[in-house]
């Protein structure tokens, strides 16, 4: 009984640290169950999910499902769903007052308010919490759908608060909702698996700085996921992950970027 109030975040069977709020507590009576009903979801390595202490979960990006799919996890598995956001969310009407009920964290791209996130992300870790992640930014664009090699700001966060990271996949979300589409299109069959892996800390190594500490860990937390990633699709996967940096076309940068020039700016 317990553990299915724990999954309803009712009365006080979660710790102030997993509590989700009135916003989220009300937006899973109808999403729950609707979310249950389209995606028929298959979760394993549930009991890996932390029920106490910082943790900054990080997920493969597929589609506009995602947010969804790792929200309802962590939700029935009595953990508030805190995502990093990008911040022209929270500039849609209603949705944005929404976002901000549920106390999710805004992320300033290309501004000199970048570091806000961060800073919100660092106050949630030091109170105990767990935030998610999509450590490469944006939905993934490589053609064969593995993760790409993520951008920094994970890392740096994880090495900086010590908090543990834990990798996440996912699998089917694009399928149930793809890219472009303004609402999910399900069909008989097709249904969402997540695999949760196994935490790991980072920590600076001897004689590194911190810029090559942020490449390493980031290389191998995306090297994690892209192998539960594989696991769930019965493939191996690439050995060197896509690097998006390096495409002409980045939506989540706001215009296009073209040839090496881009690249070279944008280089960690």
């Amino acid at each position: 009984m317990n553990s299915l109030l724990r999954s309803w975040d009712v009365g006080t069977a979660r710790i102030p640290q997993r509590r989700a709020g009135a916003v989220v507590g009300l937006a899973q009576l109808p999403l729950r169950p609707l979310f249950t009903l389209l995606a028929r979801p298959r979760w394993d390595g549930v009991d890996r999910l932390p029920t106490t202490g910082a943790m900054i979960a990080c997920g493969n990006h597929l589609s506009a499902y995602d947010a969804f799919g790792y929200g309802h996890l962590l939700q029935a598995a009595g953990i508030a769903p805190r995502f990093l956001a990008k911040e022209s969310l929270f500039r849609i009407p209603v949705l944005g007052a929404l976002l901000r009920g549920a106390r999710q964290i805004p992320v300033h791209r290309g501004t000199s308010r970048g570091g806000d996130a961060l800073d919100d992300a660092r106050a949630a870790l030091g109170r105990g919490e767990l935030i998610m992640v999509f450590p490469e930014g944006t939905y993934t664009r490589d053609p064969e759908l593995w993760p790409m090699q993520a951008r920094l700001g994970t890392a740096r966060l994880a090495l900086e608060t010590g908090a543990p990271l834990l990798p996440i996949a996912s699998w089917g979300g694009r399928a149930l909702w793809p890219v472009g589409s303004p609402l999910p299109r399900p069909r008989p069959g097709r249904h969402v698996q997540v695999l949760v892996g196994e935490p790991f800390a980072v920590s600076l190594q001897e004689g590194e700085t911190s810029q090559q500490a942020a490449l390493r860990v980031s290389e191998e937390l995306m090297a994690r996921i892209a192998a539960l990633l594989g696991q769930l699709r019965g493939q191996e996967p690439p050995s060197v992950l896509h690097d998006g940096r390096r495409d002409v076309h980045r939506p989540e940068m706001g215009e296009p970027q073209r040839g090496y020039r881009a690249f070279r700016q944008d280089s960690p």
